[in-house]
């Protein structure tokens, strides 16, 4: 069985994760913003209906 200041540490260690899982998703989706913005950029005529379509993810449905 596991002692108050266990569970404690493993709380802390789960919210320390955690915190670092977002900054790095943050960062994922920025650069993905970036990369679509400059894809746009690159080909201003092409049209948006040709553009993949996105998951409920927010992945792009061609990228595995």
């Amino acid at each position: 069985m596991y002692s108050k200041s266990q569970f404690y540490d493993l709380e802390l260690m789960c919210q320390e994760r955690a915190a670092a899982a977002r900054k790095d998703m943050e960062y994922w989706l920025a650069e993905a913003e970036e990369w679509m913005r400059l894809r746009r950029l690159s080909n201003p005529q092409q049209k948006s209906s040709s553009e993949p379509t996105q998951s409920p993810s927010g992945a792009d449905a061609g990228w595995s």
